[in-house]
């Protein structure tokens, strides 16, 4: 999935000296990432996704602790049956009973595909909520997958955040960028009947993870190499480069 990003003059990577942390927030395995900013009707057995407040200036997102698990009891809603109450599954989706998801989304809001299920996901939202046409699916089982070190999501898009490391439970801090015009980040599960599909079947999920995050703001961000290739000193004027996620 490719993604633009645009740089002046010379690029410098620094992060401010005093991240801000956001408070630990609980995310229910219902709450449903489709319905962020009010966007469309919740899904039968959904609650809304909570969030967090942007500072101005912020302009990337790290999460220092993603803990907690989830899962989906047996019934008429479509579970696989290896969820059957006692089956839970972390941030990441690992312990599901479904190999891969997808969700085609909902309104102003992006689809997306994943490994496993039950992952926690994120959505960066301007101010009047989600509109306009809604950004293209980002796929997470391809190329590098979740292994990513840095993202840069537009606003409206789905995206994985799991634990917020390289791993499974192991790895380095991953870098979410925040896209302009950004002022709210969303924190929800996308879910459907058998895994895959439009918005639903959130009624029998159960569980919770806490999400802590930390909020980065000042100095000039640009992502990291993998994700972007760094202008050299002394370059001047624009700079625009295509970096892709994985």
């Amino acid at each position: 999935m490719l993604t633009r990003a645009t740089v002046l003059g010379v690029t410098i990577l620094a992060m401010a000296a005093n991240p801000a942390v956001a408070a630990p927030i609980t995310v229910a395995a219902t709450a449903e990432i489709y319905s962020a900013g009010g966007n469309t009707g919740l899904a039968s057995g959904a609650t809304s996704p909570p969030s967090i407040a942007l500072p101005g200036g912020t302009v990337s997102v790290q999460f220092t602790s993603v803990t907690g698990s989830i899962s989906c009891t047996v019934s008429a809603e479509g579970c696989i049956s290896l969820n059957n109450g006692s089956n839970y599954n972390d941030p990441d989706g690992a312990g599901a009973g479904a190999s891969t998801s997808s969700n085609t989304g909902a309104g102003a809001i992006s689809g997306i595909t994943s490994p496993n299920s039950g992952s926690l996901m994120g959505l960066f939202v301007a101010a009047g909520g989600p509109s306009g046409n809604a950004p293209a699916a980002l796929n997470f089982t391809t190329g590098s997958g979740t292994g990513f070190t840095s993202l840069s999501p537009l606003l409206d898009q789905t995206f994985f955040i799991g634990d917020g490391l390289t791993g499974d439970g192991s790895g380095s801090l991953q870098t979410f960028y925040v896209p302009t015009g950004a002022i709210t980040l969303f924190l929800g599960i996308s879910d459907a009947c058998s895994y895959n599909g439009t918005p639903s079947c959130y009624s029998d999920n159960l569980g919770t993870f806490s999400v802590s995050a930390s909020l980065q703001s000042g100095g000039t961000t640009v992502p990291e190499p993998g994700a972007f290739v760094l202008l050299g000193v002394g370059l001047l004027g624009l700079g625009c480069v295509r970096f892709r996620h994985g």
